[in-house]
Order: C-alpha cells, then sequence, then structure tokens
C-alpha cells in the first residue's frame, strides 16, 4: 500500500498578484525543517562511506559533521518541491510554466523561507461576442474578371523567345550576369551569372531593374541602389550597393491564342469548359476571401473588447514559431541566408505583436467555448481521423500514431474551428459593395 506524505504546515502570503503572474511568500515552520534535516542526515547515513567504518556503520555525528553542506542542499530541495507543489494544488493554480524560486532563506534550526513566482493562465470570460459587427464584400464574379483571369492563365502558360530588340525594354525578359559590392566589398548574394530578370516585376531591391533599362546586349553597365531602411539584414539597410551587370541575352513574352486548342493543351475539352472552370475557381476563391476577411473583422473586435495580459512564456512560444515560419520561407526564397542571426532577430521582433493576439484570441476562443458547451468531443476527432485516412490513403497505424501523439493540438483545433463557425453565424453581416 502506498504510504502518502504528511501536508507541510504551510504560512503563505500573497506577495504580488497580476493577470498572469503571483509571487507568493511561503513559511515552514522550523520543527518541520529540522524534522526533515533529521530524516535526510539518516538517508545519507545508510550509505555514508568514512574512513575506519563500514558502508552505513559512521556514526550520525561524524556524519553531521562530513556532510552538513550536502544535507542542507538535499532538504531545500526536498522541502521546497514539496511545498511548491502542495501550495500550487490547495490554491488550484493553472501553471504555465515551471515556478521561480526567489530569496529562498533558511539555516539549520529556524524556519525556511521563501518566495514561488508562478506563471498562470489569466482568468479570462468572453462578453458581447454575439451580434459582432461585420461587412461582408460581394462574392459576385464578374465578366471581366473571368476575362482577365484568363490573360493571366495565358500569361502562366506562355514562353519565352528571343526578341530582336538590341535595347532592354520594360516587358523584356534578360538574362544578365551581375556583381555586386558594398563599400567596395562583394556580399552573399550579391553576384549571379546567367541571371533570369523580369523586368516587369519589382525586384527586392528597388532601382535594380530601372537601372538596367536601355541597356545593350553585350555591353557592361554600372547600377547603383539603396537597400531599403527596414531590410532583414540590418548592415545592409540604407546603405548603397554597386552592381556591374552585362546583360547577355534579351527575351520576351509569346501567347498562347484564346482557343479551343489551348483550353485542350490544359487538359479540358473547350474554351467554353476553360471559363466554366475559371468562374468556379473565381467563385472558390472570392468566397474563401470573404470568409478571411469575416473571420479577421471577429478577432479584431474581440481583441478591441477584451484587454488582458497573457503569459509571457506562451508569448515567447507561439513568436518562435512564426519566426521560424517566416524565416524557412524567406529562406527558400534564397531572400534569407541560413544562420543569418541578424535577420532571425528582426524577424522575431516583428512577429512578436501579432504572436501577443494569437495568444490572446486563444483565451478568447476558450472561453466561448466553455460557455456555449463548443469543446471539441471524442466524436469530432474520429471524424476528423476518418476523413484523413479517406484523403491521404496512408497506413491506419500511422494515422493512429499521429492523432495520438497531436491529440490536445487536434482538439484545440477543432473547438477553434466549431467557435468560429458560432461566432459567424450569430455575427451581424453587412452586405457592402467594393
Amino acid at each position: 500500500m502506498e504510504t502518502l506524505e504528511k501536508p507541510l504546515t504551510t504560512k503563505v502570503k500573497v506577495i504580488k498578484e497580476e493577470d498572469c503572474l503571483v509571487t507568493l511568500s511561503i513559511e515552514l515552520p522550523k520543527e518541520e525543517a529540522a524534522q526533515e534535516m533529521e530524516s535526510v542526515f539518516q538517508q545519507i547515513q545508510s550509505r555514508a562511506s568514512l574512513p575506519g567504518f563500514r558502508t552505513g556503520k559512521a556514526p550520525i555525528d561524524l556524519v553531521r559533521k562530513h556532510f552538513a553542506d550536502k544535507a542542507r542542499q538535499q532538504v531545500l530541495e526536498n522541502l521546497v518541491s514539496r511545498a511548491s507543489t502542495q501550495v500550487i494544488r490547495e490554491r488550484k493554480l493553472e501553471v504555465i510554466d515551471t515556478p521561480r524560486v526567489d530569496k529562498l532563506d533558511y539555516e539549520p534550526g529556524k524556519a525556511l523561507l521563501f518566495h514561488l513566482q508562478i506563471e498562470k493562465d489569466p482568468v479570462v470570460k468572453a462578453k458581447d461576442y454575439k451580434g459582432i459587427k461585420v461587412n461582408k464584400s460581394s462574392t459576385e464574379v464578374t465578366e471581366e474578371t473571368v476575362t482577365k483571369t484568363l490573360e493571366e492563365v495565358r500569361e502562366r502558360n506562355s514562353t519565352l523567345v528571343a526578341s530582336a530588340a538590341q535595347k532592354v525594354e520594360k516587358t523584356h525578359f534578360v538574362v544578365t550576369d551581375f556583381e555586386g559590392r558594398i563599400d567596395g566589398k562583394a556580399f552573399p548574394g550579391g553576384s549571379a551569372k546567367n541571371y533570369l530578370l523580369d523586368m516587369a516585376q519589382p525586384q527586392t531591391i528597388a532601382g535594380f531593374s530601372e537601372g538596367i533599362l536601355g541597356a545593350e546586349i553585350g555591353k557592361e553597365r554600372e547600377v547603383k541602389v539603396t537597400f531599403p531602411g527596414d531590410y532583414a539584414r540590418k548592415e545592409w539597410a540604407g546603405k548603397e550597393a554597386v552592381f556591374q551587370v552585362t546583360v547577355k541575352e534579351i527575351k520576351e513574352k509569346k501567347l498562347p491564342n484564346l482557343d479551343d486548342e489551348f483550353a485542350k493543351d490544359l487538359g479540358l475539352t473547350s474554351l467554353d469548359d476553360l471559363k466554366q472552370k475559371v468562374r468556379e475557381n473565381l467563385q472558390k476563391e472570392q468566397t474563401a476571401k470573404s470568409d478571411r476577411s469575416i473571420e479577421g473583422q471577429i478577432d479584431q473586435a474581440l481583441l478591441d473588447n477584451h484587454k488582458f495580459s497573457v503569459p509571457p512564456t506562451l508569448v515567447d512560444e507561439r513568436t518562435r514559431t512564426l519566426t521560424h515560419r517566416a524565416l524557412s520561407n524567406l529562406q527558400r526564397q534564397g531572400l534569407v541566408a541560413a544562420g543569418d542571426k541578424q535577420a532571425e532577430e528582426t524577424i522575431r521582433e516583428k512577429s512578436r505583436p501579432q504572436a501577443e493576439k494569437d495568444v490572446r484570441l486563444s483565451y478568447l476562443f476558450k472561453s466561448i467555448a466553455a460557455q456555449e458547451k463548443l469543446e471539441a468531443t471524442a466524436a469530432d476527432v474520429e471524424e476528423l481521423k476518418k476523413k484523413a485516412l479517406q484523403e491521404t490513403k496512408d497506413n491506419p497505424q500511422n494515422v493512429d500514431k499521429y492523432f495520438q501523439e497531436r491529440d490536445l493540438a487536434i482538439r484545440a483545433s477543432l473547438t477553434e474551428g466549431k467557435v468560429l463557425e458560432f461566432l459567424k453565424k450569430n455575427a451581424k453581416v453587412k452586405e457592402v459593395k467594393e
């Protein structure tokens, strides 16, 4: 039968209490500290090995003399841990991170005193979340939009052919070699061979493509540009870069004819079929865009109507997630080098406000879910699992493992989805024209 430890006698005072942080003063009487000290010395004695004595047979007085510091440290660890756990349980505190022990004061024969800083969930009760006023843009797909999209489809399926032009124009694509320098020194990513540049598209560094306009094939040209003041690489921000650029080829687009043959090349039966597919896709995009706008308005209304602090630890975690996501995206595009700490810090600073909003919204959604009984159920999770099996055709064991390992995250996501649908259903929607 398991032996339960006797509860400690604790004298607890609230030193400071905020939305997400409470600092407690905890005192244990000297009698209980002394009792723990005696128990620790007995444990040490049973294992102690001192000259002239067999292991575990050294007199207790010698053990006290040789192991005083070790015993004191063990007493602190034991009592602080037990007292902290007991106080948190008794006060029913939802702890976010490992509590921090501060101002630890203890000497043998005296009471043990320490401060405990506990990061906790704020008390949040969402209000006025029904009837949120939102504007809904028209999702009508016009003939003009269909025509514009068809032209974009032609653009995406165009081919590049050699141009007869000898000088670079805004509509051209140019194959270039370039080498850039800052303060007379080459810099990472500042040089390339056979680089294809779309003259009509804005560049990462404003002024680069403009500096090539009018350039002739085979002739080197100097182009000066200035990095933006908020550029991710802080050491380059606001600095001038000088590029030596040589245009090797000038190309231009050749668009396919908009006819049945073009539609068939895209896997459709006719031009009319292509137009219908385009219209259907546009309708889906417009509907999705409208939904995102409504959701964004609802989120902002909730944030505007509820002001409260959130645990720094959760904000830090969310900031890391957003920073990692943004950094990975920029690295895939070649805009930030791997291991660039300055760029990472800049992105982290920009991500933090959104991270705080995300954490605040998560508390609001939890509150609404509790009030409206919208928490995800086991049946909801099972339904999602069945859908995943149908869509992925993956091994059922792999899907089961995925859902088991991420059960809490999946339930949280499903709950947020339910809350969002509830809020949209109960919102006051006003149709507006763009």
